[in-house]
């Protein structure tokens, strides 16, 4: 499978759920699309995906989204150049995405997340989820970024990171990049499970 690279810096989302859409029912990726995705999903006035509308958009593949916490939070907005209003405004927002997803009957699992948790889904299930890029793309900033996680054998995970692509990375990598989102970025963890 040839996944899909994100076209621009604020569609990570978008194209990490564009190519689980593609491995699962497989199709032609667009830009067309990956903005479509964007477009619907956007959790304004920030420019990042909200999980559940991803969810939404993915109806059709019957996707559980599992969150430790159903409210929006961004604790290092400042460093993003947005105030404390864009940031409640941005919850607004994710509320009414939650809201139509909740409309719309997508499984929503309210729970704390382990890495065991992951690794067992990974079995049945490809996974969008939350992590901390930093151990995975070998750079020195943590950020906040969705992957697709694909599938595993043993001790290795393939993985689609939309900025670089496809890779194969050690289980111990996967982990500190999902414990770290929450000890380096100070976010909580949040996936959607689709079934293989």
């Amino acid at each position: 499978m040839t996944p899909h690279l994100q076209n621009t810096p604020y569609t990570t989302a978008a194209s990490a759920l564009l190519s689980i859409i593609k491995y699962l029912k497989p199709q032609t990726t667009t830009k067309h699309l990956e903005f479509q995705i964007w477009q619907q999903s956007a959790n304004l006035p920030t420019r990042g995906s909200n999980i559940f509308a991803l969810a939404t958009y993915a109806k059709d593949l019957n996707p559980t989204v599992i969150v430790e916490n159903e409210n929006y939070n961004f604790p290092d907005y400042r460093f993003f150049r947005y105030t404390k209003e864009d940031i409640e405004l941005a919850a607004f927002t994710s509320n009414l995405h939650l809201k139509k997803a909740k409309d719309n009957n997508i499984n929503i699992i309210t729970k704390q997340i382990s890495f065991q948790d992951i690794l067992h889904n990974l079995t049945n299930h490809a996974i969008l989820l939350r992590v901390n890029a930093k151990p995975i793309r070998n750079t020195k900033k943590n950020t906040s970024q969705y992957i697709a996680i694909l599938e595993h054998n043993q001790n290795q995970i393939s993985i689609f990171d939309p900025t670089i692509g496809g890779l194969t990375i050690p289980i111990t990598t996967l982990k500190e990049a999902f414990e770290s989102l929450e000890t380096k970025k100070h976010r909580d963890h949040k996936m959607i499970l689709f079934k293989k």
